[in-house]
């Protein structure tokens, strides 16, 4: 597969430079970004998490960092008419905080976080990534942004190492100095298309929201790893913000497929399982996090119970990362809700304070960037056991992505059951 799957100079085939912030954000939705994944059998409290669930860990005796400070930039969707997601600045400075106190920041060094709060517009993304050049940061960290191709070129092109736990645009996918933890939207269509393979399906449908990102996305990287599973898949795109799918829905019933995958926020997965009602479809169901909401649930009675999840993330479970997580908020930002944005913070920050754990002697963009080159097998924070390593094997044809994996829960309503990682690395395999 190789070179025929992916980015073409940073860009998917097709795709214009500067996506539109609506457009480019919900593709960050697609990248499942806010994921609260897991049992729901936690009980107990964490000292004041308002999440889902707030059973907590004891956090052991660790390593305190000393010394002249690390200054690590973090650009972030905040104070935007538009977007404002504090939670996730928050996740990050809890990250920090932890880091700091327990795993000897960097190089032995504490981290400071120097935050830009960008407007989601191409003005303020530019504004902040000049700043962190100003600034002389070691490195850039994003949460949440649909600005990526704004900043990418000013940030990677000083030098300075920029990271994502998810990446969303496509310079984010394949620039040389760019690391992403999780491998976003293209690892959850690879998961999909595995988890349809081991189910035996033939024929997938893929009902995604229609806007030039995540359209590109699902054609240029969903059907080929589809394909290579053995199952055919059909993209059939939905008006935003419709509220009726029901042609679409019907057409795509005709084509008689094994399960129904869909790909938006919850307007789109409103509309589509209602349409999936009114059609009496019965096929089992793929979603991603936006689609696990009470209000889509009581819209679509049902229509979630059996539904196959996939995200980057478990903030809810009794997995030890998730209880990690949950301490780690209830301890440095009790009053952050854990069950949002804040994990994406959380792992751009904590992952690469566990990615550069080996770097020895001076802490400059060059040693940070051959560091995270050489990071193997780095416990994804709040992953699940998933992991990442940043040499460019994980999906060769995006080298900035770390992962292939994903996690995966089978839903009853919106809590997850059954929750376990997944590999389709070798969907991304040349050849």
């Amino acid at each position: 597969m190789g070179g025929t799957v992916g980015a073409r100079n940073g860009y998917w085939p097709g795709e214009r430079r500067g996506v539109r912030a609506g457009a480019a954000f919900l593709v960050l939705g697609l990248a499942l970004v806010p994921a609260a994944c897991g049992s729901g059998s936690d009980g107990g409290d964490a000292g004041g998490s308002s999440g889902p669930t707030a059973s907590a860990v004891t956090l052991p005796p660790g390593t305190k960092a000393a010394g002249a400070p690390v200054k690590i930039g973090f650009i972030t969707a905040e104070g935007g008419s538009a977007v404002s997601l504090p939670e996730v600045r928050e996740g990050a400075q809890a990250a920090v905080g932890y880091a700091n106190d327990y795993l000897g920041g960097i190089g032995g060094r504490p981290i400071q976080l120097v935050v830009c709060k960008s407007q989601e517009d191409a003005a303020s993304a530019r504004t902040c990534a000049n700043e962190m050049v100003e600034q002389k940061v070691t490195a850039v960290g994003t949460g949440t942004t649909g600005f990526g191709d704004t900043l990418v070129p000013i940030i990677a092109g000083a030098k300075i190492p920029y990271v994502t736990g998810t990446a969303t645009a496509g310079s984010e996918f394949a620039t040389d100095g760019v690391f992403s933890w999780t491998g976003g939207f293209p690892a959850t269509l690879g998961t999909m298309a595995t988890y349809a393979k081991e189910k035996g399906y033939q024929r997938v449908a893929l009902f995604v929201t229609d806007v030039p990102a995540a359209i590109t996305g699902a054609n240029a990287l969903g059907k080929p790893v589809f394909q290579k599973s053995g199952v055919d898949l059909d993209v059939i795109s939905i008006p935003r913000g419709s509220a009726d799918a029901t042609s679409q829905v019907t057409s795509a019933i005709g084509k008689k497929p094994d399960a129904l995958a869909l790909v938006g926020d919850a307007t789109h997965c409103t509309s589509v399982f209602k349409a999936f009602q009114a059609v009496g479809a019965t096929q089992p169901k793929f979603v991603i996090q936006p689609c696990v909401s009470k209000a889509v649930d009581d819209a679509a009675p049902g229509q979630l119970d059996g539904s196959v999840l996939f995200t980057p993330s478990d903030t809810d479970s009794d997995d030890p990362e998730a209880k990690l997580y949950r301490t780690v908020m209830a301890k440095y930002t009790p009053k952050t809700q854990t069950d949002g944005y804040a994990v994406t913070g959380y792992q751009t920050v904590l992952g690469l304070a566990r990615a550069l754990k080996g770097l020895n002697g001076e802490v400059t963009p060059a040693s940070v960037t051959s560091t995270l080159k050489a990071a193997r097998s780095i416990a994804m924070p709040a992953g699940h056991g998933l992991t990442f390593s940043c040499d460019g094997s994980a999906i060769p044809s995006l080298k900035a992505l770390c992962s292939a994996s994903s996690v995966e829960a089978i839903l009853k309503g919106t809590k997850a059951t059954d929750v376990r990682t997944v590999d389709a690395a070798s969907l991304f395999a040349a050849g």
